[in-house]
């Protein structure tokens, strides 16, 4: 599938935006424009028009003042995809968040209801405090000893990249997030590096964001209020965020929140089983 790109500047950032072609029904996917177009399959890009825009955390700063948390807020964030959906005239239509992502969907939903139309929340725990604590217990439960192996290695391998780099590693979350391979595929011989190349983040967004806010998040203070579909996609083999039964109390709680856990599937579902996965997006 081609994948053609834009960029657009606000507040200063120059965002990227990757687009498809196809007639399919618009999709609205939040995250980063350079690595999401090399995981979503053609099978997923056939069928649905997919717009992907950064966030503010996969953005390139053009300003050159001192960077702050503040210009990571929140509302901040959700904004910018207001205003990119606006102007490159989207039309309401389902919002898609994958990892903590899922976070900024549901919480653009809440604070722009008529620009979206259903919530898919993908590979998202209820938070990442206290319940990411129990994917060390699924981990070791459910996990053979290839990938407990493989784990083991990829660990190793990266505080020995961390250790010799005193100044601190330059691409720090693309580093750790490939030293997360054996949490994250069923398919214990896929290598992330190729996914993360030339993926620009900037720290101190993802220390705020996804260390911060999404530790605390309260996603039953969103479930309140919105009255729209929220489909929660989930990997059964996904070791990186809290497993899939940490949902349980909150869904018996919100029964709109329609959960499927797709089986031999990690933290990329829409990668690994994309048949399945528009099937569970198509759930009525």
């Amino acid at each position: 599938m081609e994948w053609k790109y834009k960029t657009i500047e606000k507040d200063g950032f120059s965002f990227l935006v990757a687009t498809n072609e196809s007639n399919g029904p618009h999709l609205f996917w939040l995250g980063s424009a350079v690595y999401y177009p090399r995981v979503i399959p053609d099978t997923l890009a056939e069928a649905f028009k997919i717009t992907i825009v950064d966030h503010r955390g996969f953005a390139k700063r053009l300003d050159e003042a001192e960077e702050t948390e503040s210009l990571y807020h929140f509302d901040s964030v959700l904004s910018d995809f207001s205003s990119f959906q606006n102007q490159l005239q989207i039309p309401p239509c389902p919002v898609i968040g994958h990892s903590g992502h899922g976070y900024m969907a549901l919480a653009y939903a809440k604070q722009f209801p008529t620009q979206v139309t259903e919530v898919m929340m993908v590979a998202t725990g209820p938070n990442h405090g206290a319940p990411l604590q129990e994917r060390e217990t699924y981990f070791e439960r459910l996990a053979n000893f290839d990938r407990k192996e493989k784990h083991k290695r990829l660990q190793t391998n990266f505080q020995s990249l961390i250790q010799s780099h005193p100044e601190g590693l330059q691409d720090f979350f693309n580093l750790y997030c490939v030293s997360q391979d054996a949490l994250g595929f069923y398919d214990l011989s896929v290598d992330s590096t190729r996914f993360w190349e030339g993926v620009k983040t900037n720290k101190l967004a993802f220390d705020h964001l996804f260390g911060k806010l999404f530790v605390e998040i309260n996603v039953e203070d969103y479930l309140t209020t919105i009255h729209l579909p929220i489909k929660l996609i989930l990997g059964k083999y996904d070791f990186q965020v809290a497993p899939y039964y940490t949902w349980d109390k909150i869904i018996d709680r919100f029964p709109k929140v329609k959960r499927t856990v797709i089986d031999f599937c990690g933290h990329l579902p829409f990668f690994e089983n994309p048949k399945r996965f528009i099937e569970a997006m198509e759930m009525e």
